[in-house]
């Protein structure tokens, strides 16, 4: 889903919660800021391990004013590449550029080169041809209200040099942790362990299957037992958010796709 941090303050951001950005998003990092001097800087590469991202944010934090945008990258669609990596340019001319960066599973635009993500087609097809004949319009309110229509529950992070402001579309859909404002709170969930149980999902049977200490790291688990793991409609309704982020992050540690196919194909039913 990647992750937008607007470090409104960026001395105060914490390291360590970057690094658990990091563990949830390692396939692209980007940087967009103006410089003591007010100039408009991006700059963007797939780092090999955190402390490559620590080095390359401690050097452009040296250079920036008291804000930054960051941006970690987890590849949705295609290739994992500079190229990819946020920002992007959506205007620029001698005296302003207009960077942006993009969270969420996938922009409303075909893909037309499947080497390139979704931000660089809405980017390059959309955004840029706009703005090119009048870059005012991402002042608009009216434009902005319309970027947020299209992209639902996505979020966009605009910067402009001209008149030095960060915009956000769907501010409301991230969170702020002091002053600075995160795209999303998935960094944050803590990765599951099988020596610490945090939650436990009712079998059809009503006996408590506990997901942590009952399996082992390198269990392969027959059809029968993906069944346990598939909540029913009474326990589903009364799941909180974070009960929904559990569950599937578990089922992507562990590479165990079948209960949440099978989730969808139920619904799929359901609405048919």
């Amino acid at each position: 889903m990647c992750l937008i941090i607007l470090a409104n303050d960026i001395k105060s951001l914490d390291y360590k919660d970057l690094e658990s950005a990091y563990d949830r998003n390692q396939n692209g990092f980007g940087v967009m800021y103006l410089d003591k001097k007010e100039n408009f800087i991006s700059d963007k590469f797939v780092p090999k391990n955190f402390t490559e991202l620590k080095n390359f944010f401690n050097t452009h934090k040296q250079n920036a004013n008291n804000q930054m945008a960051l941006h970690f990258r987890f590849t949705t669609e295609g290739k994992t590449n500079t190229k990819n990596c946020h920002p992007f340019i959506s205007f620029k001319n001698e005296k302003r550029t207009i960077g942006l960066m993009h969270n969420g599973a996938r922009l409303p635009i075909p893909l037309i080169y499947p080497k390139c993500s979704d931000t660089w087609h809405y980017n390059e097809h959309y955004l840029k041809p706009l703005l090119k004949h009048n870059p005012n319009l991402i002042l608009k309110k009216d434009f902005q209200d319309e970027l947020q229509d299209h992209i639902e529950q996505d979020k966009f992070l605009f910067l402009d040099s001209m008149t030095r402001k960060f915009i956000i579309i769907n501010e409301k859909l991230g969170n702020y942790k002091g002053a600075n404002w995160f795209s999303n709170d998935y960094w944050n969930v803590k990765k599951f362990s099988f020596d610490t149980p945090k939650l436990s999902f009712k079998n059809h049977n009503d006996d408590k299957l506990d997901f942590y200490t009952s399996l082992d790291k390198n269990y392969n688990y027959d059809m029968e037992n993906y069944y346990n793991f598939v909540p029913t409609n009474e326990e589903l309704i009364k799941w909180t958010e974070q009960d929904i982020h559990d569950f599937v992050e578990c089922c992507v540690a562990n590479g165990d796709y079948y209960p949440l196919i099978d989730m969808i194909q139920d619904y799929k039913k359901y609405i048919a």
